[in-house]
């Protein structure tokens, strides 16, 4: 090659090196502007003109992509999701070692994980077939879900009772979602073995209730009645009120047989309107550690640990579930005052009358935390 040709040849190069870096650089530049997308709507639009340039990511952008997803919010991670995606449509071969290395390091995202999950599934299914029914107890809880659906479905097409049970028992140990455990629950009962799902689940059921207190045109919410005025000074056996009827209330103690931990106020104090309730329960940590109360409740709450703002919404009949809503807290070693305030309003349609909550302790997986086996106060 004579020098004008080699000097020609270096010149190509730089600039083809030089091309690639700024393709690198935009597409880097455009995935931040994906990250910095938020609930409200702030950088929708600078993401909006970002994906344009993500068009043209390759498959060997995957990887980035995916470790991308490991910074992302639940918003943002759909529209790197849907980038992932349609880069598979292009042209070149998956960067399989790398998809392979990321699925595999559980620090990932769960999310990502997911998604390269089904990327290594789509190349090879086989891989999907060998490798679901290993991910039992994944940190990846959408991974975890579909092995937790492949130990059911195979407890299901046993003969064995025996082995079927054994399969099961497995799965309920692992499983975190609320419908696989009563499914679960369900299917060895069947086979003969009762589960306690208020203890599977973590749900507090023995409380004492105090009520009821002035919540008229839904005022109350942000009144301190008597229980709420010492949150941490509370004696079931002493404390009375007066009440909406300027009669004296006391604390009673209640027990929720509801699998769910259900506790039905319309029963326990009587179906009025325009009120307020107090629960009271404590919670004996084995460890000082910080947990997830997930609450069910169709009615406006607050939810107090050792005196501590955990849960508050002011929301009236918009459907129950049991983890609804959810607040983390601190627990102490020992015992934990746990303090909920229910307000019903004064609709008067029928699918207005419930007043009712259920309350749950666990990780922030959804694994039950179980309080050491102390019998509380005025059982």
């Amino acid at each position: 090659m004579t020098p004008r040709c080699l000097a020609c040849a270096i010149l190509a190069l730089a600039i083809s090196s030089g091309s690639n870096a700024t393709a690198k650089d935009a597409i880097d530049d455009a995935i931040n502007s994906v990250l910095a997308v938020e609930k409200n709507g702030q950088g929708h639009a600078a993401a909006a003109k970002a994906m344009q340039t993500l068009r043209s990511a390759t498959k060997a952008d995957i990887p980035r992509l995916l470790r991308a997803m490991d910074k992302a919010n639940q918003i943002s991670a759909n529209w790197l999701r849907g980038v992932i995606v349609a880069t598979t449509q292009r042209d070149g071969e998956l960067p399989i070692q790398e998809i392979t290395g990321y699925f595999t390091d559980d620090s990932h995202s769960q999310l990502g994980r997911l998604m390269a999950f089904e990327l290594l599934d789509e190349n090879d299914p086989s891989f999907g077939e060998t490798t679901i029914p290993t991910l039992v107890d994944d940190a990846s809880l959408p991974l975890r879900r579909m092995a937790i659906e492949w130990h059911i479905n195979k407890a299901k097409d046993l003969d064995d009772s025996t082995a079927a049970l054994g399969i099961l028992g497995t799965a309920l140990n692992q499983a975190r979602d609320i419908d696989q455990v009563s499914q679960i629950g369900a299917m060895m009962k069947e086979k003969g073995i009762s589960i306690n799902m208020q203890d599977q689940l973590g749900f507090i059921k023995r409380w004492h209730i105090v009520g009821s207190f002035d919540n008229k045109d839904e005022g109350g919410f942000d009144v301190a009645h008597g229980p709420e005025k010492d949150l941490q000074a509370i004696s079931l056996l002493e404390d009375s009120y007066e009440n909406t009827d300027q009669k004296e209330t006391k604390w009673f103690a209640h027990s929720t047989v509801d699998p769910m931990g259900l506790v039905d106020l319309t029963k326990a104090i009587g179906p009025i309107k325009g009120v307020t309730a107090y629960a009271y329960a404590t919670f004996t940590a084995e460890e000082a550690r910080e947990v997830d109360f997930r609450l069910g409740c169709i009615n406006a709450h607050k939810v107090w640990v050792n005196g501590e703002l955990t849960i508050s919404n002011e929301v009236y009949h918009n459907g129950i579930s049991p983890d609804k809503f959810a607040g983390q807290a601190n627990l102490k070693e020992g015992e934990n005052i746990i303090v909920l305030k229910i307000c019903q309003n004064e609709q008067t349609q029928p699918w207005a009358q419930k007043w009712e909550f259920q309350l749950r302790v666990c990780d922030e997986t959804g694994k039950a935390i179980k309080q050491a086996e102390v019998e509380p106060e005025g059982f």
